[in-house]
């Protein structure tokens, strides 16, 4: 299975993008990608979800029926980001702010980390394969590409098909 984000190729990762606590998980499933979007919580050790099998969970988040899933800001309904089902495009685009001066660009073309109009990173034509967590960016501004490290409680498990 491969996810691609930006022009990055992504193979057995089962957790492509992580965005602060939240954990982004694309899978292929009976002809079509899914989508499940959870924010980890560190005290209790356990995902709360936003989106399960590309189904929102939440209010500000909405599905078409072509399985295209949609993030909103929920204070101003403003676009972050959407999720396609497409094969061969890139799954996720949009733009996920962070923080206050923080944000995460993600088009066809690359991801990219701005700080404010700086541009801290910018990720194109990788290939990662077979580790937990493909792209990292922490709430502090810290970035990661091929992290191998879980949060404490949380555990891979295969899906049965």
């Amino acid at each position: 299975m491969k996810v691609i984000l930006g022009s990055n190729d992504l193979l057995g990762v089962p957790f492509p993008l992580v965005l602060a606590d939240r954990f982004f998980h694309m899978y292929a499933e009976k002809g079509g990608w899914k989508l499940d979007v959870f924010r980890w919580d560190e005290e209790a050790r356990q995902p709360v979800y936003e989106v399960l099998a590309s189904e929102p969970q939440m209010d500000n988040i909405r599905t078409n029926p072509t399985g295209i899933v949609t993030f909103n800001r929920e204070s101003d309904n403003a676009f972050l980001f959407k999720f396609r089902p497409k094969p061969g495009v890139s799954q996720i685009f949009g733009k996920v702010p962070m923080s206050e001066e923080l944000e995460v660009r993600i088009d066809d073309h690359s991801i990219r980390v701005n700080r404010g109009n700086t541009t801290l990173v910018t990720f194109a034509r990788n290939v990662m394969i077979g580790i937990p967590i493909g792209i990292q960016v922490g709430a502090d501004g810290s970035i990661a590409m091929g992290v191998s490290r879980l949060p404490e409680g949380l555990r891979l498990a295969r899906r049965s098909a």
